[in-house]
Formats: C-alpha cells, sequence, structure tokens
C-alpha cells in the first residue's frame, strides 16, 4: 500500500514562440485549490509541471515516481499527452493518470476504452473535482465524486452527474499569487514567460459549433476585481509582455472597460504588459468599442475582429447565431 507523501505531476503542454512559454495556468489553478483545501496538505508534493513540448522520455523521467499524474489535454497537445500517458502506465502500472480539459469527451466510454492507459476523466470545472480525486486517492473508491468517468474492474463504464458550475469564484486562489509558479520561473530564468488570464467565466451564448457556449451557455461569474488588479500588478512586475485573456466576451461586463484601464495604466507605470489580447464580447457594443479603444490606444492591442458567423439566415438559426446588424456592423468599421 502506498503510504504518504504522495507525489503529484501535473501536465499542461502548451504552444511556445520563439522561446517564449505560457505558464501552466490550468493545472497552476488545480494546485493552488487542491494546497489550499486539503485537509492534509503535507501528505502531498507537486513536482513542476510540464509546461511544454520536451521528448516523450525526457517527460516519463520527470514524471518517474509519481503516485498521481494530471493532464490537461487541448487540440494542441491531446497527441503528445497520450504518447506520454501510455508509456508512463506501462513503466509504471500503479500510477493514477486523470485527464481532463477540452479533448475529454462529455461522453467518454468509447474515449478510455481507446485509451486503457488514462484511469479517469474529469468533466466541467477541475478544481473541486481533482481536490476530492487526492483525497480519496488512497481509498481510489471514485462513486461519490461529481464530474467523473472510468472503467471498473469488471470492465462496466461509470460515470458520475456532472458537477454544478462555482459560482463563487473567490474561492479559487490564483496560482500566480500564491507563489505556484516561483519554482518554475527561477528553474528556467532565461525563459521569457506568457500568461493565460481569466477576469471570468461563463458564456450565456448557446452558439452550437462552441464547445464552450453550447455546454453552458449560462450566466458569467466573476473573479473579484482586487485579484484582477492585483493579478495585473503582478504580470508588469515580472515584466509579462503578453497576456493571453481566456474571457469568452471581453467588454461584456460594465467593468471590463476598468480592467483595461487599469492594463493600460499598468503599462505606462511598469512598461509592462506589452500587450493584452482579448476575445470580442458578440454584443454590447458600444463597451467593446470603449474597451479596444482603450487597448488600441496604449499599444496593448492592434487589431480589432469584426465577425461573422454566416450571412446564410438557414444556417444562423441551425447554429443558434445572429450576427450583429449590417448597420451596427458597418458603424464599428468606420469608427
Amino acid at each position: 500500500m502506498t503510504i504518504p507523501p504522495y507525489n503529484v505531476g501535473l501536465v499542461q503542454i502548451n504552444n511556445s514562440f520563439s522561446g517564449a512559454n505560457y505558464l501552466p495556468y490550468s493545472v497552476g489553478l488545480l494546485q493552488a485549490y487542491a494546497e489550499k483545501n486539503l485537509t492534509t496538505p503535507q501528505n502531498y508534493n507537486y513536482l513542476d509541471p510540464i509546461f511544454k513540448r520536451i521528448p516523450i522520455q525526457e517527460a516519463i523521467k520527470h514524471l518517474s515516481g509519481v503516485n498521481i499524474a494530471g493532464f490537461s489535454l487541448y487540440v494542441w497537445n491531446e497527441r503528445l499527452s497520450m504518447e506520454i500517458m501510455r508509456q508512463l502506465k506501462k513503466d509504471y502500472p500503479d500510477i493514477l493518470i486523470i485527464c481532463g480539459g477540452p479533448q475529454v469527451p462529455d461522453h467518454s466510454e468509447q474515449f478510455l476504452r481507446d485509451n486503457f492507459f488514462i484511469d479517469l476523466t474529469v468533466h466541467g470545472e477541475g478544481e473541486p473535482t481533482f481536490l476530492k480525486l487526492l483525497e480519496t486517492y488512497p481509498s481510489r473508491d471514485w462513486t461519490n465524486i461529481s464530474g467523473v468517468s472510468w472503467i471498473s474492474s469488471d470492465g462496466s463504464f461509470i460515470t458520475n452527474s456532472k458537477s454544478e458550475r462555482m459560482k463563487d469564484l473567490s474561492v479559487l486562489p490564483s496560482p500566480y499569487l500564491n507563489g505556484v509558479f516561483d519554482s518554475l520561473m527561477e528553474k528556467n530564468p532565461a525563459s521569457e514567460w506568457l500568461i493565460l488570464w481569466e477576469t471570468n467565466r461563463g458564456c450565456p451564448f448557446p452558439c452550437t459549433f462552441c464547445d464552450w457556449g453550447s455546454a453552458i451557455a449560462d450566466r458569467v461569474y466573476r473573479f473579484d476585481l482586487e485579484r484582477i488588479y492585483s493579478e495585473l500588478d503582478w504580470f508588469s512586475k515580472n515584466k509579462i509582455e503578453f497576456i493571453f485573456n481566456c474571457d469568452a466576451n471581453f467588454g461584456i461586463l460594465p467593468r471590463d472597460v476598468n480592467i483595461a484601464r487599469r492594463a493600460a495604466k499598468n503599462k505606462d507605470t511598469y512598461k509592462y504588459p506589452k500587450a493584452l489580447s482579448v476575445q470580442n464580447t458578440k454584443n454590447a457594443t458600444e463597451r467593446a468599442y470603449l474597451t479596444q479603444k482603450i487597448l488600441a490606444e496604449s499599444g496593448l492591442n492592434k487589431g480589432v475582429a469584426l465577425s461573422m458567423q454566416s450571412v446564410y439566415d438557414p444556417a444562423l438559426k441551425s447554429i443558434k447565431r445572429d450576427n450583429i446588424s449590417l448597420e451596427t456592423y458597418e458603424v464599428l468599421q468606420q469608427r
């Protein structure tokens, strides 16, 4: 029987650009939330996360000796992550391999059967679920944990009901402010770091083609402004040049104008960040225009996308999406 401390290895392989790498925000959130809420946090030891493409054998070596390996799957890392998991399970059969992220199917029976080396899939927001998986690791009893699926020892497929969305995002510690990435940054002093950043979660639009909106089509929940501003200060003081904002609709909330202004003020004060990339809200066009104007005038963002999903009415009906009017489009284009 394995006794604590249990070693945890987290993997979020991001794209890199000219020597610049994204800090692994998703798995950083998992670790920060677990460290805050575990009843016996001293029983868990976290390796520095794998955050970029490295040779498979190098990844296996890094993860050797871990009891629990958590992978965040995206379209750009799925195949590499899968091969790391396959060889990891071959070399260390007792390791618990957990997968979450957008590439995990909601109905994952075939996914699990095709990829026998994966022990558990996580659906929806992962922080509370990952915490419970760590707490129940010694017993390996997942029956009362919502939002997970697995193949049981008798070969049957089991999937528990999906977790409810988190409505109070203040319970999520910031991995930037909580020091989760400090060790990683210290060990990679030559790396230029890029940032993934949330100011809210959710999307009210039910677009059929979108794995986000079609899965949620619900309220937008907000991180506290104090946290958001503190993170912006952390980015500036750590000389982060590029921030990718992960909000589905930046500009949808009135406060987004103030967030844009704060980012512009930080650039003026600290010279960082140098760029803030956001995804425009689909409606609230006046506010979207104002936020983009602030970002453009400060040099944080140099281009604005005005998009149409389709100009074919039956297609728009099928995908549950409306365009802005041509008149509004022309006004925005001119402005």
